[in-house]
């Protein structure tokens, strides 16, 4: 039997973010109008946090019926995102869908009764300021913060915190921002993709995002021959993708050519990925 949430709940769930979903990426309005004037459309859905039954995603077999249908264990998605985090729940876990619910919430709460759009223009972005950014491939550097040191023209120049790395976005390239309050980086989410490019030690933008869920676990890949990194003189070895994350905890980082794109060796069994050590 499934722990199903009520109306009452679901309309609650919606409400508390303003109709928005609530992965920070995302932020889709999921209501709004049809053509007949006396209905409304909506692509919203109250999703579970652990699984409303045995064998679904993050399903906690500690908690009550009453704490699986219950508000606490809801979060209101648009139907991509809903059908996104289920689909890999290894990525999107308990503690990432709380936080995202949590900042949603935060983020609707600042909106009431004020007259500023949802999304602030990017000529608003302000010189000093911390942001964060996404998508940027590999994926943990959307953890980090990132200064605006100067506006020229329609292009701001940003510099990686901790490291001397600038890179150049295009007003044209901010899809949007959000921000969560004056105490914490605003989110700036690009229509492209800043990507670590290797042989030049720093971030680059390039137009292609990142495939979506595990997929775009490690950006965009282009296939190659087992010969070829050493006839590009590129010192690194093969790594079996399904045992990446390993390989990656050791020390090791993914090879990323000058285009954006990492090295793939398609193989009988699994692929393997081009990983190299960076010089002590």
């Amino acid at each position: 039997m499934s722990d199903d949430f009520s109306d009452t709940v679901k309309k609650a769930l919606a409400a508390r973010v303003g109709h928005l979903c609530s992965n920070p990426e995302c932020r889709a309005l999921t209501s709004g109008p049809q053509d007949d004037p006396a209905k409304a459309v909506n692509i919203g859905v109250a999703a579970h946090i652990t699984a409303a039954s045995p064998g679904g995603p993050r399903y906690d077999p500690d908690l009550l019926a009453e704490e699986r249908s219950a508000p606490s264990n809801g979060i209101w998605l648009c139907q991509n995102c809903a059908k996104l985090i289920d689909n890999d729940p290894t990525r999107f876990t308990v503690e990432v869908l709380k936080k995202w619910k949590t900042d949603a919430e935060e983020e609707a709460k600042t909106r009431v009764g004020k007259t500023a759009p949802i999304n602030e223009s990017p000529v608003d972005l302000t010189i000093g300021s911390r942001f964060k950014i996404t998508p940027i491939v590999p994926r943990e550097h959307e953890q980090s913060d990132f200064l605006l040191l100067q506006i020229v023209g329609d292009c701001f120049q940003f510099e990686k915190l901790g490291t001397s790395r600038q890179v150049n976005i295009p007003k044209s390239f901010i899809e949007k921002v959000h921000k969560f309050g004056d105490t914490r980086p605003a989110l700036i989410q690009l229509s492209a993709r800043l990507q670590w490019v290797t042989p030049k030690r720093n971030f680059d933008l390039f137009p292609e995002k990142p495939p979506g869920g595990s997929a775009g676990a490690c950006g965009v890949g282009k296939n190659i021959d087992f010969n070829y990194p050493a006839r590009a003189g590129i010192n690194g070895s093969f790594a079996r993708e399904d045992q990446l994350p390993r390989v990656l905890s050791e020390g090791w980082s993914i090879f990323y050519d000058s285009d954006g794109r990492y090295f793939r060796w398609p193989g009988h069994e699994v692929d393997q990925i081009l990983v190299y050590r960076e010089r002590q």
